[in-house]
């Protein structure tokens, strides 16, 4: 060790004679402390694993060459004979040098805090093992910032920086040497028998107590921790308060002491947080006596402290000026952060359902019903939500709107805004720069840091997954989650339990495909979502706010058989034969499904185009397809269609038909021209690009060309579609609906095969691999099978291990988490914990790093062979052959892989498997895990997919019924009789009589009838009729509504009695919501009506439920046009 002179230590000195290597580290990350906190944090993490090490040296305890620092401080064998506070320590030392994981920087207080805890276990050593005298050892000392002497040096901090790297460097090699000579025989020792461990726990106990360490010493080093990374001052009395004296009745003295208290600039107490032993009795109690500190503080003339309880590992905040229940944290709050709290006692609007969101943003009657329920939800304290709107009803909007009228009425200071693509990122970004452009905002992921200024904060899930450690826990007060499904749960749940705010999550899947636990994640119950406005509500709305569809089925016999040799003509065979060469063509048998991914079949495609060109909805001009999008299998099926289309259609080519996906470059301008209503790009060709978020109303047809397994993005895929756009055909005449052609069987599978899967919400590999292994431990333990049950827990004892006690999704569990480490729990493998390894702690695996996904997927394969081999099953073969197929990959000319030669003849060994066992595939696993990133795949040069042009034929289509809930047989007739009746209105005396109220002969309503049904014989009257209630010679009756009906004047009508009344609450806005629903279809409505339903859905008392007498008046004004009490109803 002579080559480097290292640096003297101020603190550690006392440490060399025993430990020199020891000594060294502690010094260099006392030499960085103030240049790089965050690299101090790093070596001192270092300096803990090489401690932890030297104690299993000294107390000559078993462990296995390849532990991680994890395993090593985790195992039983160490726990049991080290005192607690010595592992809390160790831990902290870890868990703060983390490699700082979710973007929070190294802070110099928090290396500070750590280079005291370093000193806490440099004195326990050197006492306990080196023979030193507690009084020997100089007390710490503060470490001074080196810049200035070494300006007088003359040497540069990066040349500094530079040595003491090179140390470190040299320090990583050393400390690796002798663990390789310390490890060579620490496997072969046996564990302490227990009295022996008990009785080193206590020597170890011993000197613990020299120290004056405790559980609350512990305890205060966690909480130390947790404020530092809010941003508190520990050192600080003025910010950080210790013991501080409170009244407190209850005590003899009458005054108790509060173990922190944290203070605002004008000293009046922001928080008082109250430090428990662990354990679920005491947590209560500090609760308890929290909150008699707070009245305390009160009883004394300040302000009430917000509440906080802490044992270390379980944190929980309860704010009991405004919320009635306690709820748990994972971090504490900044002072920012709790001054708002203070200030919401004073300014927040308690009754916020009774504003109106601001109008210019969202001013629908079903938007402002929206944003009411959800108001209404925040307060009767309720935290998260979870609104479904459809594609195109303006969920953005909603959300804005809802944001903003929580920022105006103090319910939130900042938002976050979570989308799940960057497009779509930008997409929000610009709606909030144009909707609120004088609230600032700050687009997370463009810069590492997050601006503390602004107060809408957009980002997508991964990008807020770097960066939120940086943020207290209170630093956002609304978090809006856009399309809040998709696998966010499993993967994203981290943000949305650290971040204390209120939640929204935002969705257009509709109800009955909406995983149980996205329900679940709002605090929904299952299909109960907190509002609802559906595809069919927003379809038939008078007038509607989406546009219907049509879809027509069309297939071929390939699409709907696949191409399979054998079951060709002989024509086909031979063109077969010509395209893919003779001995491809034989084997040739391709599902329909497959055909544009395994094989393009050019007479398909062909007939697809086709049958776009001929039967599509045109322009207004008739002559050629308007705006189209198809949705093609893949990147290279896409080109393939495009190429065909110019060669089936050379007068339109490339001009009116292009691919658009993200690898074109200048994809961004594409779809900016593809938007553009008046030009000649009317074909959009695309695999995923359109399928989500990116609007084009003037699309009128689309292609499905693949088949689409996903609920969500079917329903995506079409909402391109539903938008309205007026004066799309000419002045007047607005897009009335579009035509979907399905050519791979979509609508059937949804309607009748398809089942809501089993949201695995995309499970890690890691997750899947723990669950291949408990599955083979509970095969172990029903065959009796003990090497293959042994070895299993152990190895599912190390995944345990790695599990990352910084990931809230751990912290969470963190309690169980600790059991299985600590205990004999595991190896007990009873029910219970079975049922706990399944769905508490496989979940969690996800948080663990991936170190090399080769070898973790060679694990769960092995899992599964060894598990076939304990039951005797047959599936044993498959993974014989599925193990054999990996190996073969391997490439030779690969040294690492050279090494292996001999274990990889082995499996491939007859011999192997003939008589195979638990331990000869242990073994294999272990000798190759390493070498299977070296596999070669089959991605070589490939030659692409084979194109045939073998003819395809025997075309099927026809008109598909798609049945829409809530779309009835009378309100399809009244659409299509008021556009006949308006049609004849400028020319027919008898209906300009009617229309102005005049009285009619009875003659001329019979003429009226005839000529209505001569002219258009698919009209029923008698159902409209039955509709309204009436008798035949009540028609002019129906037919002068139906002539009055203006459903655009009536939603205008309802829109601006909602707008001008803002205090209306969420269930007087659903009631008029409904009257108004009611009124569009019907025309009139008759009082007694207000009490039937669906009026009596609300309140069983109809509208007395819900509006006060003194507001009946004003309703009655607003009914006034539409009350019908001149004909007594027929049917009531």
């Amino acid at each position: 060790m002579d080559r480097i002179a290292y640096m003297k230590s101020v603190n550690f000195e006392f440490l060399r004679p025993g430990n020199e290597l020891l000594a060294n580290l502690a010094g260099l990350a006392e030499a960085v402390l103030h240049i790089d906190p965050g690299s101090a944090l790093t070596r001192l993490r270092s300096f803990a694993e090489e401690l932890t090490k030297a104690i299993y040296k000294e107390e000559l305890l078993p462990r296995m060459p390849q532990s991680t620092f994890y395993d090593l401080v985790k195992n039983s064998v160490f726990t049991d004979c080290v005192s607690k506070p010595l592992v809390h320590q160790i831990n902290f030392l870890r868990i703060q040098g983390n490699d700082t994981a979710h973007g929070a920087e190294g802070d110099l207080r928090n290396a500070q805090l750590a280079l005291k805890t370093a000193h806490q276990l440099a004195m326990y050593m050197a006492i306990k093992y080196y023979g030193t005298a507690q009084a020997d050892i100089p007390p710490f000392a503060e470490v001074q910032d080196p810049t200035a002497t070494l300006a007088s040096l003359q040497k540069t901090v990066s040349s500094y920086e530079k040595e003491l790297n090179q140390q470190q460097e040299e320090l990583q090699r050393v400390m690796e040497k002798l663990d390789q000579e310390r490890t060579r025989n620490l496997d072969k020792l046996e564990p302490p028998a227990k009295p022996d461990q008990q009785k080193r726990q206590q020597q170890s106990q011993m000197v613990a107590d020299s120290l004056q360490w405790n559980e609350a010493k512990t305890r205060t080093l966690l909480i130390d921790a947790m404020l530092l990374q809010a941003g508190w001052d520990v050192s600080n009395p003025a910010q950080v308060g210790q013991e501080v004296e409170v009244d407190f009745p209850d005590n003899t003295s009458g005054k108790g002491r509060a173990d922190y208290v944290l203070w605002g600039d004008n000293g009046q107490p922001l928080a008082v947080i109250e430090a428990k032993k662990s354990g679920n009795v005491s947590l209560q109690a500090g609760r308890e006596q929290a909150r008699m500190y707070a009245d305390g503080f009160e009883r004394m003339g300040m302000q009430r402290p917000v509440i906080f309880y802490s044992n270390g590992y379980e944190t929980f905040i309860w704010d009991d000026q405004q919320y009635n229940t306690y709820r748990p944290v994972y971090g504490l709050y900044s002072k920012d952060s709790l001054e708002y709290l203070i200030y919401q006692r004073q300014y927040r609007i308690a009754e916020v359902e009774k504003h109106n969101p601001e109008l210019s943003i969202a001013d629908r009657p079903y938007q402002i019903e929206a944003i009411k329920t959800v108001a209404a939800h925040f307060h009767k304290q309720r935290r998260k939500a979870l609104i479904i709107q459809a594609t195109g009803t303006g969920k953005t909007r909603v959300a804005i709107a809802l944001a903003e009228l929580l920022l105006r009425t103090s319910w939130a200071k900042r938002v976050l805004f979570l989308c799940d693509r960057k497009e779509l990122r930008v997409q929000a970004d610009d709606a909030f720069k144009q909707n609120l452009p004088s609230e600032p905002r700050c687009v997370i992921g463009e810069t590492n840091k997050v601006d503390r200024t602004a107060r809408i904060y957009i980002a997508t899930y991964p990008g807020m997954m770097n960066r939120f450690a940086q943020l207290d826990v209170g630093f956002f007060d609304l978090i809006i989650a856009d399309e809040s499904h998709r696998s966010i749960y499993n993967k994203y749940r981290d943000l949305f339990d650290y971040f204390d705010a209120l939640q929204v999550g935002l969705t257009a899947t509709p109800v009955k495909f909406i995983s149980r636990n996205t329900f679940d994640m709002f605090d929904c119950e299952t299909t109960d979502p907190t509002f609802e406005f559906g595809l069919d509500a927003a379809i038939n709305n008078e007038p509607p706010y989406l546009v219907p569809f049509r879809v027509r089925d069309l297939t071929t016999d390939f699409l709907r058989d696949g191409i399979h040799y054998n079951d060709l003509s002989d024509e086909q065979k031979r063109q077969l034969e010509d395209d893919l060469g003779e001995e491809e063509a034989k084997r040739t048998t391709v599902a329909g499904k497959d055909i544009g991914r395994k094989i393009f079949s050019e007479d398909t495609d062909r007939i697809i185009l086709e049958n776009l060109i001929n039967n599509g909805i045109k322009d207004e001009t008739g002559s050629l397809v308007g705006k189209t999008i198809i949705f093609a299998q893949r990147q290279d099926h896409a080109e393939h269609l495009e190429k065909l289309f110019c060669k089936l259609y050379p007068q339109y080519g490339a001009k009116v038909c292009k691919v658009i996906h993200n690898a074109i470059s200048q994809v961004d301008t594409l779809i900016k021209e593809f938007k553009k209503p008046d030009n000649d790009f009317r074909i959009a060709i695309s695999v995923d690009m359109l399928d989500t978020g990116i609007d084009v109303p003037e699309v009128v047809n689309l292609v499905f060309a693949k088949p689409v397994k996903s609920w969500v993005k079917f329903w995506q895929m079409i909402g391109r579609g539903t938008r309205l756009r007026p004066n799309l055909f000419g002045p007047g005449k607005n897009k009335s609906e579009f035509l979907i052609f399905d050519h791979y069987g979509n609508f059937d599978y949804f309607e009748q095969e398809y089942q809501e899967p089993e949201d695995t919400g995309g499970k890690s590999l890691l997750q899947t691999t723990f669950e291949a292994r408990v599955e083979l431990a509970q095969a172990a333990l029903k065959h009796n099978h003990a090497a293959a049950f042994d070895t299993t827990i152990e190895l599912l004892r190390a995944d345990i291990n790695d599990l990352p006690d910084t990931s809230v999704a751990v912290k969470r569990e963190l309690r169980v988490v600790h059991q299985l480490q600590q205990t004999a729990l595991l190896k007990q493998f009873d029910a219970k914990t079975q049922h706990l390894l399944m769905d508490s702690i496989a979940p969690l695996m996800s948080a663990r790093v991936l170190r090399d996904k080769h070898a973790t997927a060679l694990d769960k394969l092995i899992a599964g062979i060894q598990r076939c081999l304990v039951e005797q099953a047959s599936c044993f073969e498959d993974g014989k052959i599925a193990l054999l197929a990996e190996v073969d990959k391997l490439a030779v000319n690969i040294q690492a892989v050279r090494q292996k030669d001999a274990v990889i003849a082995e499996v491939r060994s007859a011999e192997f498997w003939q008589q195979p066992s638990i331990g000869k595939l242990e073994h294999a696993r272990q000798e190759l895990r390493s070498i299977m990133k070296y596999r070669q795949t089959d991605t070589g040069p490939g030659y692409g997919v084979d194109t045939t042009r073998t003819a395809d034929g025997n075309v099927q289509g026809e008109e598909r019924v798609v049945y829409i809930a809530g779309a009835n047989e009378a309100m399809i007739y009244r659409r299509r009789l008021k556009d006949i009746l308006d049609g004849m209105l400028a020319a027919n005396p008898t209906l300009q009589k009617i229309h102005k109220g005049e009285p009619i002969a009875e003659p001329e309503l019979k003429t009226l009838t005839s000529t209505i049904l001569t002219s258009h014989p698919g009209v029923s009257l008698e159902v409209l009729n039955e509709f309204y209630g009436r008798t035949a010679d009540q028609l002019h009756l129906t037919v002068r509504e139906i002539i009055g009906l203006d459903a655009q004047a009536i939603e205008e009508h309802f829109k601006s009695f909602l707008h001008a009344h803002p205090s209306l609450t969420a269930q007087q806005v659903r009631f008029m919501n409904l009257l108004k629903n009611y009124i569009a279809q019907h025309g009139s409505i008759v009082v007694e009506k207000l009490y039937e339903p669906p009026f009596d859905s609300i309140s069983h008392e109809g509208i007395d439920g819900v509006f006060a007498p003194e507001d009946v008046g004003e309703l009655v004004a607003v009914l006034k046009p539409f009350l019908r009490g001149d004909v007594p109803p027929s049917s009531h």
